[in-house]
C-alpha cells in the first residue's frame, strides 16, 4: 500500500508493481510490469539503473527524471524493503506553474512526510538559487547592453542637434553670402571685358616711339611708367580669372550649403535602389575606367522611397572619395544586401583609410582631410543629411593602410505601393 505522494515500487528484476496517483500523473505512461529503467534514468549520479546501483545509494540522496520528460526532476531515495525496492522522492520545482504542466495540484499531495518534505524544500531552495545567479547574470548583461545603447543614442542625438542648428546657420549664412557672390562674379567678368578692350591700346601705346611717350606724358600731364605697360597687360588677366575662379569655389560652396540646410525638398517615389547606382556608375565611368578596379555584380532590383538624384549625389560623393582615397590599381567595391525590412548598400575601398580620431567628425560640415583648396568638406555632410531624409542611416569603418566601407541602410518600399508603380 502506497504510502507517499510519489512513491514507485518494483520487484527484483526492475519490474514496476505499484506507483502512487501523482506518479501516474507526472508519467502516464507508467504501468505495472513496465520495467523501470527504460521509463527512468538516474540525473545524479549519472549511472545505469540496475538492482547492484539501487543497492549501493540504498537510503542515499539521488536524482532521476522520466525519460520522456528530462524536465521533471525527482529528488528522493531508493529503499529495499523484503526483497524488492521501492523510490520515495519530491519533484524539483523552481515555481508552483511547473505543476499544472506536471498535470498536478496541490490536493495531489495528500501524504505529508516532514523529511521528505523538508528534503523537496532543500532541492527548490538550491534550484531557485541557482536560477536566481543566473537571472542576476543576465540582468548585469542587460544592464551593460542598456548602458552602451544609451550613450550610443545620446551621441546620436547630440549629433543629430548638432546637424540641426548648423542646418539653420548654413541657412543664413548661404543667403548673406549668395548676393554679393552674385555681384562679385557679375563685376568681375565685366571688368575681363573690359580689359579685353583696353589691353590692345595699351599695347599699342607702349610700343610707341620714345619721342611721342613723351609727347603723350606732355599732353595728359601725366609721367607714365611706360617699362610697367607691358608686365601689366600680361598680369592683369589672369589675376581677374583667378579671381573669378575664387568666387565661383565660394559660390560652390554656398550652393553645398544650401543643398546641407534644404537636402531634400524633391519629391521621393518608388525606385530601384540599383537604379540610382547604375547612374553613378554611368557618370563616372570614365573616371573608374582609368585609376580603380571596380567590383559590382548587380542584383535583383530592390524597391524603396527615394529622389533618384538626391541618392546618385550621395553614391557620386561615397565612389569619387574612395576613387581618391586609393593608390594607383585601388579597388573599390559596391555590394547590396536585401533584409526583411530594409536594403543596405556597402561601397568599399582599399585605400589609405581614415584615422580614428577623424571617424567621428567625418559626418560634419566643412571637415575634410583632403588638402587645402581640394575640397570643401560638405559633400559627406551632405550626404548624411540626404540618407537621413530618406529615413535611413549611415555609418563608415575604416582602418588606416588598410581600407574604408561606408554602409547605408535604406527602408524597403511597401508591397502595395511597388504593385502601384
Amino acid at each position: 500500500m502506497q504510502s507517499q505522494t510519489f512513491q514507485l515500487d518494483f520487484d527484483e528484476k526492475l519490474n514496476i508493481v505499484n506507483f502512487s496517483n501523482a506518479f501516474g500523473k507526472v508519467c502516464p505512461e507508467l504501468t505495472v510490469n513496465a520495467p523501470f529503467s527504460e521509463l527512468f534514468k538516474l540525473v545524479a549520479p549519472q549511472l545505469p539503473l540496475s538492482t547492484q546501483i539501487i543497492k549501493m545509494f540504498n537510503g542515499q540522496l539521488i536524482t532521476l527524471c522520466p525519460i520522456s520528460s528530462p524536465s521533471f526532476v525527482f529528488g528522493g531515495a531508493f529503499y529495499e524493503v523484503d526483497g524488492n525496492y521501492c523510490f520515495i522522492g519530491y519533484p524539483q520545482l523552481t515555481n508552483m506553474g511547473q505543476l499544472s504542466k506536471m498535470n498536478l495540484a496541490l490536493n495531489d499531495f495528500v501524504h505529508h512526510d516532514p523529511i521528505n518534505f523538508y528534503i523537496g524544500t532543500l532541492q527548490l531552495k538550491e534550484s531557485m538559487y541557482q536560477e536566481m545567479i543566473q537571472l542576476n547574470d543576465e540582468l548585469k548583461a542587460s544592464a551593460k547592453h542598456l548602458e552602451k545603447l544609451v550613450e550610443q543614442r545620446t551621441q546620436e542625438l547630440l549629433h543629430a542637434e548638432k546637424m540641426a542648428s548648423l542646418g539653420v546657420l548654413a541657412a543664413g549664412v548661404a543667403h548673406e553670402i549668395n548676393n554679393p557672390i552674385g555681384f562679385l562674379l557679375s563685376n568681375l567678368n565685366t571688368l575681363k571685358s573690359y580689359m579685353d578692350d583696353i589691353a590692345p591700346l595699351l599695347t599699342k601705346l607702349n610700343n610707341l616711339p620714345d619721342k611721342e611717350k613723351e609727347q603723350l606724358d606732355t599732353l595728359t600731364n601725366i609721367a607714365v611708367n611706360w617699362d610697367n605697360i607691358d608686365f601689366i597687360c600680361e598680369d592683369i588677366g589672369p589675376l581677374i580669372d583667378q579671381s573669378i575662379d575664387g568666387s565661383k569655389r565660394v559660390s560652390k560652396t554656398v550652393a553645398g550649403l544650401k543643398s546641407f540646410a534644404h537636402p531634400s525638398d524633391s519629391k521621393q517615389e518608388v525606385m530601384s535602389i540599383q537604379q540610382a547606382i547604375d547612374l553613378t556608375l554611368s557618370l563616372l565611368n570614365n573616371e573608374l575606367r582609368h585609376n580603380v578596379t571596380l567590383h559590382y555584380e548587380r542584383e535583383n532590383d530592390v524597391y524603396i522611397n527615394g529622389n533618384l538624384t538626391e541618392l546618385s549625389q550621395v553614391f557620386i560623393n561615397l565612389v569619387m572619395n574612395a576613387t581618391q582615397a586609393v593608390e594607383k590599381d585601388g579597388v573599390i567595391s559596391i555590394k547590396t544586401e536585401e533584409l526583411e525590412n530594409s536594403v543596405k548598400i556597402y561601397i568599399a575601398d582599399n585605400g589609405c583609410g581614415i584615422s580614428s580620431d577623424n571617424l567621428p567628425k567625418l559626418f560634419q560640415p566643412f571637415f575634410t582631410t583632403k588638402e587645402v583648396g581640394s575640397g570643401t568638406g560638405l559633400g559627406l555632410a551632405i550626404s548624411h543629411g540626404i540618407i537621413e531624409n530618406h529615413n535611413g542611416s549611415i555609418s563608415v569603418e575604416s582602418k588606416e593602410g588598410v581600407g574604408t566601407t561606408f554602409t547605408i541602410e535604406l527602408p524597403l518600399a511597401d508591397s502595395e505601393a511597388i504593385a502601384e508603380s
